[in-house]
């Protein structure tokens, strides 16, 4: 079977839909582009850049010079992009609020993005979102190819995004 499901999809979809819709968002990509699918939240942000209606940040792996930046845009939401391992199968999405996330020590961005996410609703007051997606963790090491599942599984998220997310133009 091939992740993401389309019941995940679907999921992802009608939870975006209610955190988005009519709200400001700013998009924030994270990850090491250099690790493989640890890059995921990087592409998917590049890939959402002058599409989408939302400013949308490539922060690699380090997101906290960016949460300054992402909370004085006072938007209503900041949705993060990025690979997370919940031990689900490589591909798997999962959408998170973010300041639930634990601190995860060891990962390629410190400090993590639950510190992320509580700076910029102190600062600005702005819901975090996570959108998670599990990479293969055979193809997260310093010079490896994103594998086909994380590639397959950026192909459908961006759709969901471009469904949800107001187009550029709008």
């Amino acid at each position: 079977m091939k992740y993401p499901t389309p019941e995940e999809l679907q999921a992802l979809r009608d939870q975006l839909a209610e955190c988005l819709t009519d709200r400001k968002v700013v998009v924030v990509g994270v990850g090491n582009a250099l690790r493989g699918d640890d890059a995921l939240g990087v592409v998917l942000a590049e890939r959402l850049e002058g599409k989408v209606g939302a400013t949308v940040f490539h922060a690699y792996d380090v997101p906290e010079n960016y949460a300054v930046r992402a909370s004085a845009l006072k938007p209503d939401v900041i949705l993060l992009l990025d690979a997370a391992n919940a031990l689900l199968p490589p591909g798997s999405v999962r959408l998170a609020v973010a300041e639930d996330l634990p601190p995860v020590p060891g990962v390629s961005h410190r400090p993590s993005l639950e510190m992320f996410a509580a700076y910029v609703r102190l600062d600005s007051g702005a819901e975090t979102y996570l959108v998670g997606v599990q990479p293969n963790l055979n193809q997260i090491g310093m010079g490896d190819d994103m594998s086909e599942e994380a590639l397959h599984a950026i192909d459908l998220i961006e759709q969901v995004l471009l469904d949800v997310l107001p187009p550029a133009d709008a």
